[in-house]
Order: structure tokens, then C-alpha cells, then sequence
């Protein structure tokens, strides 16, 4: 089929160098120097022209002058995005106080800043009386007038903003307004991608409105004036991946053939709209499928928008090309340079991958858009494609021009972008100029305005230097063609070297890139029928013990043989100790840099072992093991620094040498929710310190604890010097922690079991002073007042609350909303959560996998059904075999109502007002758990008090609550939430190691050598 072309050709550049194939590019394309210097007098001409017609009104004034590399611009960003949609007055006030206090009033007078905004009135006013004529001392009430008129006319500047970049607030008044512009359009209805079914069932209907609009209205004369149509298949359903990609394709197809039969009778044309990287793909299949119906045959009038800064943009027009040949059908396409650049930056970065699949500097993405440019205006394209270019960057303009050889052509701008420089345009060449044009109300448009703020604010972009009549025209008209070592942003490291090259990523694959789905699929079907078996290596008797997974409780994955007894194992650590002890720190680093390679090596196989065992998704699975990867990089960079002998001051004829070695024996009890990174972190820091280990695994995932072993002691580690041991925590855990050569405990579980094991360890007679690192889990909670985004809430507490079922200690338990957003945000949450699939978790497309084990399941349901009805609330109601439980929300008053942690997806919420924030701060420091806390807020000064307040280990500030990062983000709780050190921080080793100092007095053989001889 055609479509393979997508999966060779498109998805093998997701990830390429681009410093190497933008030369291999270059060189396919040979421009002559008088072609250059077309480029550049065509540049000047259409520089010095766009200028002569250059009126700034009040928001180009404000952008311009204030732009987003000071403060005041992003203050005005921050105020103007936020102030609309904050329904509280007390709120408002202080998001104000936040962002300019009353004593910056003067400075801001003083500038043409808040003219600009108000139009000198309400300034001139209150300046007058207040610093000029001194006259009224009463500040409160000039505090209180100055807040109030911010919020008023930062209204009126948001609405003076929509109307600039904003087209209409609906379709209706939008093609009215369209009939009597003289300008085509291209209509785009506004929104972020739909959250829950009724959203996109909301964006359908627009979508099927404004054609209906287009056809009954642009008839007769007006035909020639119809506008196209962009469409965002995310805004079409909730769970728009490749992850998902069957449901999508069965919904979607039926969607898009309704509405391009319907565009098709309006004489219009439809656009699939560019997305995210990860959702390109998608795009085109859907595309292609659609295409290759009989509806779009001979119909030239479908088309797609083309990403420049995506390294996958010419494979991909190469791709449509060809199918557009095959069909004798052409194909519109928009080309752009491309939006949610940082977005990408920061997902590839999370992912760690080693490159990015979209340039890193805008210079070859702007060659890129050449160099597709390039390719479309080539023979080869002439009757397939039907291009559309889409910049208001006067030097890109200039070579699409002189390289078309006067041939007529489509450009595209933004409305409310560019005006000047498309005016002067079209009197110096014959082109059509269509404006995309945007539809919604200020709700919908927020975050497309402050795309457009940033856009435009920015330094380096051109429209803001365009304005800038002080930019010399050179700094306008340069070629990136002719520029020269200027492929890499300085600023921006590659995911490689994110830490200092010391911790280098692994290719790990991104599911939404069919090239990996596919290959990845493939590779994991071998482990599917595989049975693991897990065998303590001492020759005690053992009790053999079938293991089933808890996706099915009739699958059987394999044989664990339990341990009746440690000693012999304790025996063997015991006279190993020195040994391992003796080793240098070096060799132990080589051998856990081995056991990182296997790790990358086996990690398919035990990604498998993760979904069946644990009941963890893919993606889960794969985050677990890359954690892993990341401890074990962390503590070995961690033990070479501190680990080696140090010559310390000493008086002369006198030698002190310091000594890092390890304790002894170290026992680890490791937790069954996160089997590859908890456990793999404590058993390497306890190596690597110097300790032998005694591993005790959670009972429900042996079998990946025996899998990561055999890896451990394949790497190099003596069988001796590092122990596992395999049974019920209640039997072997006990015996661990009563064992008098027990040294330290690592353990990572419930507060209940982490006292027991420390009151165990004091009552041992006559032994050393235990060490025990406890992490505890807790409940923790997410505060979110008005001036929070609610989308971005909702996604963060969706993931924060039911990623791995809620098993995860860092799970959100508790959310406490404004009582001004409350309703708002609990319908969000109940349409999201129904979009959620349960199921096996091998399958991408389920969401939540099961409860680990039948009792903790029962003790789930035995706590949602003594709760009553009236506050539980779960979205639907249905069977299935396995530890299943479906996402419930409960009511409760407050964080005091919750006697212990439920450790499963149950999201508890509670509502507040202003005057509660206290007594909410004092009621989850009165819980005395510590472990995580989210707050969702845009008020700065909001979320400091709240952060500094709080006793928690890990604050998440506008993000998920959920996924600390080695070395970036210390894990780790107080008071009943654990212990400390924190895991992946900088103390942890040091708490797994003994100080030694020995001096040697020199002079002991009859004098100081060293001073004699000098």
C-alpha cells in the first residue's frame, strides 16, 4: 500500500541529525549568485515599502515597545492572559499586587507603558493627586483605585487584543463580516484540544455550523470569495494519539468523510491543521485514508498544513506528492514554519531521547522552509500540489518569489499579523493573499492570543524587527542559505548533554511514531508466551508458589520459590564484606556501567515483565526502567566523587588520610509499584557505597526482581556480595529486621510496616546503631485557586490521580478547589474520566491497568462502599474479570477526613474560599504527611506562602504531582511521609557509608625523611 511510504520515508526522520542532513540537502540545491542577488534588492524594495505604509495602533505600540524579553511585557502577558478569566474580586486583586506592586506606580507613569493602556485618564488622575499635589494621604484608598482601574483596562486591553488577532467571536457574525472584507480567509474555530466526548462533539457541530453558514451566504458574485476551512482532528476527539490509534481511525474516518462532503457542496476547501510532532502521523493516516476514498477523487480541495521546523516536513511532502500523483488529484498545502516550539523542546528532553525531531535553531528552520519551498514550486510538484505559503517574514517571501519565475502564488498570513507588509506586497508581484482567521470567543482565544503575544514579542521575531524602524535592513535580508556555522543554539543542549554528558540518554522509543510502534510491537510479541521462573540463590528448602498476573486472574506467568529463612544468605554477605569492601571504587562503577548496558539491552523483555506482573502500561513500564537507568548513573557519577581516598592538612612528619567504605550488610525492601527503579535504586546505592546487599523484593513482582539480578550478576557482582531473597514481607521481612548483622534497612512501603521494622531493629540487644531510610508514601493534596488555567489543572490531576491505577506514592489524593472554579472543574474531571480505558495494559489504548493484588482490591471496594452515595461518584458502572476498579471521585470536607491513604484511583476533592487558605495549610500540616503537594495558581505570591508553609518533601508548582526526575527532582517526604535522604539527591549515599580517618605519625622511625632531606 501507498501508505508505507509514510512509515519509511516520514517516520525514519523523525529523529536525524540536522546539522548532517541539512548538508546533504544543500546539496541537491544549486543556486547561482545572481539569484542571491535578486533575493536581496527584491528584500530591500519590499522592506522599504512595507515601512512607508506602517501605522501602529495601541497593541502594536504595546507589543513593540514591550516586548517579552522585559519585565513589564511579560507582566502585561501574564496580566492580560489571566485577569478575564479569574471570576473572584479578591483573587484579581491579588493576582495584581503579584504583578505590579502600588510602589512601581511612579515608574510606570513615568513610561509611555500604561498610556499606552489606558489612554492617560485614569494615570493622569490619580498621578496628579497623589505624587504631583500630594494632597490626599489616604493610600488605601489609592491602592484600592489603582487595582481596580489595572483590572479594568486590562479588560479593555485583552478585548483591543481579540479584536487585532481575532477575526469574529462566532461563525455567524464571521462570514457576515467576511461577505463585505475584501480579503479571502481561511476560517479556524478556536480551541485546545478537546479534554472530554461533549467537547468534541461541541467542535464538530462549529465545524458543521460554519459550513452551513459558508454555503447558505457566499453564493451569486460571492462565490469567488468562499473561505477554506481548517480543522484540528485533536479538537475532534478526546484521546487524539497514535497510542489510540484504532478508536481514532474508526471514529475520526466517519467524522471527516461528513465533513468534506459537506465542504465539497460549499464550493469551499478543508485543511487538516498541523499539531503537535507526535500527532503528525496520525495526520497523515487519517489523511490518506480519507484521500484515497471515492469522495476525494478529482476533488482538489482537501488538504494538509505542513510543519517546517519538523526535520519530518520534506519527507512528508515527498509522501504527498506521490499519493496525490497516483490519484491525479492535487493537493493543497500550507506551508509553516510551526507553532509549540518549547513544547517540543521540553516533551523530547522528558522522553530522553538523543535528538530532537524538530531544529533547535531558527535558522535551519527557516532553511528548512526554503528548502521545502524549494521542492514545491519544482516540475515535480507542478500539477499535484497546490502550495500555499504561509510566513509574513519578508526575506522567505522574497525567495519564494524570485525563485517562482513569476509565477502567480498563494500566500497566507495571520489575521492581524502582517497587514503592511501584503499590501505592499501584491503592488510589486500578482499573488493572493488569504488571512487565517480565527473563531471564538475570549475564553477559546486565550491561549491562542498569548501564542500570538509571543510571537510577535519575541526578539527574534521578524514582524517586531519589521516594526522596528531603527533595525538596519541587512539585519532583515539575511539568507540562511548563505550563513555559515550557525546549525547549533548554543543556548539549548541536546537531550545528551542535559547533564553535562555524564548521564547520556537512551533511545528509548516514543509509541507515537509509527516507525517505533511498529518495530517496538514486533520485538515484545517474543516475550508474550513466556514463562519466568525465580530462585533464590542458597540451597534452604523453598515453598514453590505459581505467580499469576493481575490483567487476568486466570494467567499464569510464572514460578516463584520462596525462602523459608536469610541465614545462610546473611552468612554468605558477612564474610564477603570485606571483600567487596576492599575493591576500588572504579571497578565497582565499571561493573554497575555494565549492568546499565544489559539493562538497556533486556529492557523490552522486562518492559513485558513490568505490564504482566506489576500491571503496569507500556508507558509506565518503560518511565520505570528509565528511572531505573537514572539511579544507577546518578549514584555511580555520585560514588566516584566521594568514594576515593582524600590526604587531608596534617602538621609535618604526620600523614591523615580520609576513607569512604561501606557499613556491611544493607538489607533492601523494595515496593511492588515501581519493581525496576525502587528496587534497582536502593540495591545500587547500597553497592556502591561499599555495602553488601540482602534485596528483598515486594512479593507481588519477584519475578522482575529475579530478572534484574541475573542481569546484576552477569555485569560482574559477586553472587556473594549481593543476596535476594523471596517471600511473604510479614515472614521474611521480620527476620530481616530482627537479624542482629543487619546494619541498614532500605525500605520503601506503607508507614505502618516502616515502624514495625525500625521498632524491630531497636529492640536487637547489643548491636550497632541501626540505619533506616523509610519512604512512607502519604496523602497528598493539590491546591488550586481561580487563576489557574481549569484545562490545564484538569489534565494534571487526571494524571497526578489515576496514572498506574493511583498506585504510586507520589499520587494525587486530595484536591482542593476554589469554590469559584469548583463546578466547573468537577464537570471537566467527569468527561475526562470517561474517556478512560480499562484493560490490558499491553495495549496502548487502555489507560488504567489493575489493582495489584484481589485483597488490596477488596480493601478498595470495602472503602468506597462505606461511603455513601451521595459523595461518591463513579463515572460508570461495569464488570470485568481481573483486579479492575474503575476512577471514583469522593466529597469530603477536608484533607482531616481521610484516616489513611487509599492507595488506588480514588481521587478525593474538597472545596474552599479565600478566607479557608489557613486553615487548609494548617489542616495538611496537622495530617503530618509530607510526602507531594501540587498547587495550581498564576499568582506568585500565592503559591510562595502556600509552598513555604507546607511541610512536604516535594512541591509541584502548575504541573502533575507525579515523575520526579533523578537529580533534578530529589524524591522524598517528612513526618509520617519517611525518613530521609532523599532518593536521587545529593545526601543519599552518604547516608550508606562509615567515615574513616587514619593517621600515620611518619616521624616513628627515627625522623621526619621528608624535612631532612630538603
Amino acid at each position: 500500500m501507498i501508505f508505507n511510504f509514510l512509515l519509511n520515508i516520514v517516520s525514519k526522520h523523525y529523529l536525524i541529525d540536522e546539522s548532517i542532513y541539512l548538508l546533504e540537502l544543500l546539496k541537491r540545491c544549486s543556486f547561482k549568485y545572481s539569484f542571491f542577488e535578486k533575493v536581496e534588492t527584491f528584500s530591500n524594495n519590499l522592506i522599504n515599502e512595507s515601512r512607508k505604509t506602517i501605522v501602529l495602533d495601541n497593541v502594536d505600540n504595546l507589543l513593540n515597545e514591550y516586548n517579552l524579553s522585559n519585565k513589564e511585557g511579560i507582566q502585561m502577558m501574564c496580566l492580560a492572559e489571566s485577569l478575564l478569566r479569574i471570576p473572584d474580586f479578591f483573587t484579581t486583586n491579588s493576582f495584581i499586587k503579584d504583578k505590579i506592586s502600588f510602589q512601581e506606580w511612579e515608574n510606570y507613569y513615568c513610561s509611555d507603558y500604561w498610556k499606552v493602556v489606558v489612554y492617560n485618564m485614569a494615570i493622569d488622575l490619580i498621578s496628579n493627586l497623589f505624587y504631583k499635589n500630594n494632597i490626599i494621604n489616604d493610600e488605601k484608598f489609592f491602592i484600592f483605585m489603582f487595582r481596580k482601574i489595572i483590572f479594568l483596562f486590562s479588560n479593555h486591553l485583552m478585548k483591543n487584543i481579540g479584536k487585532k488577532f481575532v477575526y469574529s467571536h462566532n461563525s455567524d457574525l464571521a462570514v457576515q463580516k467576511a461577505l463585505s472584507d475584501k480579503s479571502l480567509f481561511s476560517f479556524d474555530m478556536l480551541g485546545e484540544a478537546a479534554i472530554t466526548y461533549y467537547d468534541a462533539n461541541n467542535f464538530f457541530n462549529q465545524y458543521l455550523k460554519l459550513i452551513d453558514n459558508i454555503k447558505k451566504n457566499f453564493v451569486g458574485s460571492y462565490r469567488n470569495k468562499v473561505p477554506t476551512i481548517s480543522i484540528k482532528l485533536s479538537a475532534l476527539h478526546p484521546k487524539y494519539s497514535f497510542y489510540n490509534k484504532k478508536d481514532v481511525v474508526d471514529k475520526l474516518t466517519l467524522i471527516l468523510k461528513i465533513l468534506v462532503i459537506k465542504t465539497k457542496n460549499t464550493n469551499s476547501s478543508i485543511t487538516i491543521d498541523a499539531e503537535e510532532c507526535d500527532r503528525m502521523e496520525l495526520n497523515l493516516e487519517l489523511f490518506n485514508i480519507i484521500f484515497y476514498s471515492l469522495y476525494c477523487l478529482y476533488w482538489n480541495k482537501f488538504g494538509l498544513v505542513i510543519q517546517a521546523y519538523s526535520k519530518r516536513a520534506l519527507p512528508a511532502l515527498y509522501w504527498i506528492n506521490t499519493i496525490a500523483f497516483i490519484r491525479q488529484t492535487k493537493i493543497p498545502v500550507r506551508l509553516v514554519k510551526g507553532a509549540y516550539w518549547d513544547y517540543e523542546i521540553k516533551f523530547i528532553q522528558s522522553l530522553n531521547l538523543n535528538l530532537y525531531p524538530v531544529y533547535i535553531k531558527k535558522f535551519c528552520t527557516d532553511l528548512s522552509y526554503l528548502l521545502c519551498s524549494h521542492y514545491l514550486l519544482s516540475k515535480k510538484c507542478n500539477n499535484n500540489i497546490y502550495p500555499q505559503f504561509a510566513t509574513h517574514n519578508i526575506q522567505t517571501i522574497s525567495f519564494i518569489i524570485v525563485l517562482s519565475l513569476g509565477r502567480h502564488l498563494e500566500f497566507q498570513k495571520l489575521y492581524g499579523m502582517g497587514d503592511n507588509v501584503y499590501q505592499a506586497l501584491k503592488k510589486m508581484h500578482s499573488i493572493t493573499c488569504r488571512e487565517y482567521a480565527p473563531i471564538g470567543t475570549y475564553k477559546e482565544l486565550l491561549p491562542y492570543l498569548v501564542r500570538r503575544l509571543l510571537e510577535n514579542g519575541a526578539n527574534s521575531s521578524f514582524v517586531n524587527k519589521l516594526l522596528d524602524k531603527e533595525c538596519e535592513i541587512i539585519e532583515l535580508t539575511k539568507c540562511p542559505l548563505l550563513k555559515k556555522n550557525k546549525k547549533y543554539n548554543k543556548k539549548l543542549p541536546n537531550p545528551i548533554d542535559l547533564f553535562g554528558g555524564k548521564r547520556i540518554p537512551y533511545l528509548f522509543y516514543n509509541l507515537n511514531i509509527s516507525f517505533h510502534y511498529y518495530n517496538f510491537f514486533k520485538k515484545i510479541s517474543f516475550f508474550e508466551k513466556k514463562i519466568w521462573i525465580a530462585n533464590s540463590f542458597n540451597n534452604d528448602k523453598k515453598k514453590v508458589i505459581v505467580s499469576y498476573s493481575p490483567l487476568n486472574e486466570y494467567s499464569i506467568i510464572g514460578i516463584v520459590k520462596h525462602d523459608n529463612n536469610i541465614n545462610s544468605s546473611i552468612k554468605i554477605l558477612k564474610n564477603s564484606f570485606n571483600y567487596w569492601r576492599l575493591i576500588s571504587i572504579e571497578k565497582k562503577v565499571s561493573i554497575i556501567r555494565k549492568f546499565i548496558i544489559l539493562l538497556r539491552i533486556n529492557f523490552l523483555e522486562l518492559i513485558v515483565l513490568c505490564c504482566k506482573e506489576a500491571g503496569k502500561t507500556i508507558l509506565d513500564a518503560i518511565a520505570d526502567i528509565k528511572e531505573a537507568i537514572d539511579f544507577c548513573k546518578y549514584y555511580a557519577s555520585q560514588a566516584l566523587a566521594i568514594c576515593n581516598k582524600i590526604h587531608l592538612p596534617n602538621y609535618t612528619g604526620e600523614n591523615n588520610i580520609y576513607i569512604i567504605e561501606g557499613k556491611g550488610i544493607i538489607a533492601t525492601i523494595s515496593p511492588w509499584n515501581f519493581p525496576v527503579a525502587i528496587f534497582c535504586g536502593q540495591t545500587i546505592s547500597a553497592l556502591i557505597a561499599g555495602n553488601v546487599v540482602l534485596a528483598k523484593p515486594a512479593e507481588s513482582t519477584s519475578l522482575v526482581a529475579y530478572k534484574l539480578f541475573q542481569l546484576l550478576y552477569k555485569s560482574g557482582i559477586p553472587i556473594s556480595v549481593c543476596q535476594i531473597i523471596f517471600g511473604p514481607g510479614s515472614n521474611i521481612g521480620n527476620k530481616i529486621s530482627f537479624h542482629k548483622d543487619i546494619y541498614g534497612v532500605i525500605f520503601t512501603g506503607s508507614n505502618n510496616i516502616a515502624n514495625l521494622i525500625n521498632k524491630n531493629l531497636v529492640m536487637r540487644d547489643n548491636r550497632p546503631i541501626h540505619k533506616l531510610i523509610a519512604e512512607t508514601g502519604g496523602i497528598n493534596a493539590m491546591i488550586a485557586d481561580c487563576s489557574t488555567l481549569i484545562e490545564q489543572l484538569v489534565a494534571d490531576v487526571l494524571e497526578s490521580s489515576f496514572k498506574s491505577s493511583g498506585q504510586r506514592c507520589s499520587a494525587l489524593r486530595l484536591l482542593y478547589i476554589h469554590e469559584d472554579i469548583y463546578e466547573e472543574t468537577i464537570k471537566l474531571i467527569f468527561g475526562a474520566m470517561r474517556t478512560f480505558s480499562l484493560g490490558h495494559t499491553l495495549d496502548t489504548a487502555n489507560d488504567i491497568g489493575p489493582i495489584i493484588t484481589k485483597k488490596n482490591k477488596k480493601n478498595l471496594l470495602n472503602y468506597l462502599y462505606s461511603i455513601n452515595e451521595k459523595y461518591n461518584f463513579c463515572v460508570q458502572k461495569k464488570k470485568s474479570f481481573g483486579n479492575y476498579i474503575l476512577p471514583h471521585v469522593v466529597r469530603i470536607k477536608g484533607i482531616l477526613d481521610l484516616k489513611s491513604e487509599h492507595f488506588g484511583p480514588i481521587l478525593h476533592v474538597s472545596m474552599f474560599n479565600n478566607s479557608q487558605i489557613n486553615n487548609v495549610i494548617d489542616d495538611i500540616n496537622s495530617a503530618e504527611f509530607g510526602l507531594t503537594l501540587g498547587i495550581h495558581s498564576r499568582n506568585e505570591t500565592f503559591y510562595k506562602y502556600v509552598a513555604n508553609k507546607l511541610n512536604i518533601g516535594n512541591v509541584y508548582i502548575n504541573r502533575n504531582t507525579i515523575g520526579a526526575i533523578v537529580g533534578m527532582q530529589p524524591f522524598g517526604g517528612c513526618n509520617l511521609s519517611g525518613t530521609g535522604p532523599k532518593a536521587g539527591g545529593a545526601n543519599y549515599l552518604a547516608s550508606l557509608i562509615t567515615e574513616k580517618t587514619i593517621t600515620i605519625n611518619t616521624t616513628a622511625q627515627g625522623g621526619n625523611v621528608e624535612l631532612l632531606n630538603e
